[in-house]
């Protein structure tokens, strides 16, 4: 009986002695190929959610669990400018239109002297509605149409089109979830929400500069007030004096415009708060050296 003779098995392990090189080789490799192919699929997790790029992850939108939604501080312009892939030149040049808005406001109040003055009277006397509408008119004098990212112009000179898509994004997805904050229903009374945010931006605004520029001088007037207890007369023309001193020197005063002003104010106390002025003059001097 003739047998059919099976050619003989070699064992898996047996394989790299069992055959030459090249053989090895291609073994090997469809080997390989046949495990890789007979893995199971990785199963997908539900909770993970889909891949996102990295610059759709940007967002000035934050919630507290006590408070819901968190307005960031300052204007949202700059705080959008921090989360843009900037090179250093540009970067530079963004904070430079930042902070020049600040300056600007400082010399508006500056130049709005008179009506920093009458916004001031208007709180001391409880008049708090009339305060509001007089800042308001005074920010329809600075920026008329009252913006609502007001810093959008100068940084649309500096920033790439892309850029400038980029911050509009985040600054219209901010906004839309501020007014959503504010438990706003209507949708008619949107762009009314959003003007009261914007003017609140704006007083808060206001309220920087005023700490930055003429605070120093209504805490130099009431130390002045404290120390000599001027007449109602003497008090309205010492501050007339020091806006116009503010105004004439645009907050950077010489050693001779001080001098100046101080003499006026001096000049129309009578003696014994003239006494009064020179011995708080002193106390300052000695104080501050």
């Amino acid at each position: 009986m003739t047998h059919t003779r099976r050619p003989a098995r070699v064992p898996l392990l047996a394989l790299p002695l069992a055959m030459p090189g090249a053989l090895v080789l291609t073994a090997l490799l469809s080997l390989s190929s046949i495990a890789a192919a007979r893995q199971p699929e990785p199963t997908p997790d539900p909770l993970r959610g889909p891949s996102v790029p990295e610059y759709k992850t940007r967002t000035l939108v934050h919630h507290s669990m006590m408070q819901g939604f968190s307005p960031v501080e300052g204007r949202p312009e700059s705080a959008a400018l921090e989360l843009l892939e900037l090179d250093e030149a540009t970067a530079a040049r963004a904070r430079a239109a930042v902070d020049a808005r600040s300056l600007e406001l400082a010399m508006m109040l500056v130049d709005e002297i008179d009506t920093v003055r009458e916004i001031t009277d208007q709180m001391a006397s409880g008049d708090t509605k009339a305060a509001r509408e007089t800042l308001a008119a005074l920010w329809d004098r600075f920026e008329p149409g009252r913006p609502r990212s007001p810093l959008l112009n100068d940084l649309g000179e500096i920033l790439t089109p892309e850029q400038m898509a980029e911050m509009h994004r985040l600054l219209d997805e901010y906004w839309d979830a501020w007014i959503r904050g504010t438990g706003l229903i209507d949708p008619a009374a949107r762009q009314s929400t959003q003007d009261r945010l914007a003017f609140e931006l704006f007083q808060a605004e206001v309220r920087e500069a005023y700490d930055a520029s003429l605070r120093r001088y209504r805490e130099a007037l009431d130390a002045i007030f404290t120390a000599i207890e001027p007449t109602t007369e003497q008090r309205e023309q010492i501050r007339s004096i020091v806006i116009e001193h503010i105004r004439q020197t645009r907050l950077s005063p010489t050693i001779a415009q001080r001098r100046e002003a101080m003499t006026k104010i001096y000049r129309l106390l009578d003696d014994d708060r003239r006494e009064r002025l020179f011995d708080y003059m002193v106390r300052f001097v000695v104080r501050e050296g």
